[in-house]
């Protein structure tokens, strides 16, 4: 079993950091981190639904017990977290994870292709979708609406596009996107019908976009230089993205055109990994630093604002917003809470 960092922890009433005291009256930090509740799974997706629930998962693949997943909700990423009782996944990875008002849905592939869980937060019960896509793994979801939900699936030579109406139920082929964006990482959906794919193609990193929810999608302008994109979201106008260069370095993109062209954002994260749009004028990227775990607040158009950070050991993989006050991430280890 690989060595997990250890987190400080607050008592009574005084935090231990360093060789210093933190006193009552020091303000309270804007996010504050967790250690996750089965130490056995490594996280790897976040979604919330809005005002309500968020859900943090992952899996242990080398386990085909009871401990093999797991899945954690909050009310708003605030108020603790509870597991779910959720069924074993064997030889299992979730890749994909997004939410509507009442549930949510996880994707991601295990030894017999691609794989698709449903969430009830507010039961706190999960199960595997009877609907099977093909591919060899769900690479993607978006759920802008109730029950209405886009998956991109991973197949051996493009990126197909599939929609549901009824929460993962049933799913129908829409089309594939482009074959420069061969190999997708992340989509987003500000409505029902306009979205974002990014991901990486023989050319290195795309970005596509689609105004009729899926049927037809245009390549973006970006950058020069980047490998892959790795995470994006998008509010009614403005989008956030993050791309790896060819040295490895990753760095922050905008989109003020809803994901017609990109360009580099400047940001005070040294290695900005995720983000996530929850308005019109606002977003949040986080990723690590030299001490751990980094995330920062943008106002449209350049205002940002670092937020201070705690029991965060190891930088930030994922981000989703429940509001515009409520806010979650996670590391590997960790589910982190936070204001923006």
């Amino acid at each position: 079993m690989a060595l997990r960092r250890a987190f400080l922890v607050p008592v009574a009433g005084l935090v231990l950091a360093g060789c210093g005291l933190t006193s009552p009256s020091t303000p309270p930090p804007d996010a504050m981190g967790r250690p996750a509740l089965d130490p056995l799974v490594t996280l790897s997706v976040i979604a919330c639904e809005p005002l309500l629930w968020c859900i943090a998962a992952g899996t242990n693949p080398t386990s085909a017990a009871v401990g093999s997943a797991s899945v954690e909700i909050s009310a708003g990423g605030h108020n603790g977290w509870a597991r779910v009782l959720a069924p074993p996944l064997t030889d299992a990875t979730l890749t994909a994870a997004s939410c509507w008002k009442s549930g949510c849905l996880l994707g991601g592939s295990d030894a017999t292709g691609s794989l698709l869980e449903i969430v009830n937060p507010a039961k706190r019960v999960a199960a595997i979708e009877s609907a099977t896509l093909p591919g060899s793994g769900v690479a993607a979801l978006a759920c802008p609406g109730p029950g209405r939900c886009l998956a991109l699936v991973t197949t051996s030579v493009d990126t197909a596009v599939y929609a549901s109406t009824d929460s993962g139920t049933t799913w129908r082929p829409l089309s594939t996107l482009p074959a420069a964006l061969s190999t997708a990482t992340a989509l987003s959906c500000a409505t029902p019908r306009a979205c974002v794919a990014v991901g990486t193609g023989p050319t290195g990193a795309e970005a596509a976009r689609t105004s009729d929810g899926g049927q037809k999608w245009s390549l973006a302008a970006r950058p020069k230089g980047l490998q892959v994109f790795g995470s994006a979201s998008c509010g009614p106008s403005w989008c956030f993205a993050t791309a790896r260069r060819h040295d490895g370095t990753t760095e922050l993109l905008q989109s003020r055109n809803r994901g017609a062209s990109w360009v580099r954002y400047k940001t005070s994260i040294d290695r900005p990994d995720a983000v996530v749009c929850f308005s019109a004028t606002r977003c949040v990227a986080a990723g690590g630093s030299s001490v751990g775990g980094a995330i920062a607040s943008y106002t449209r158009p350049n205002l940002e604002r670092v937020l201070t950070v705690e029991f965060v050991p190891d930088p930030l993989i994922a981000v989703a917003c429940a509001s515009a006050t409520r806010c979650a991430g996670i590391t590997p280890a960790s589910t982190v809470s936070f204001t923006p």
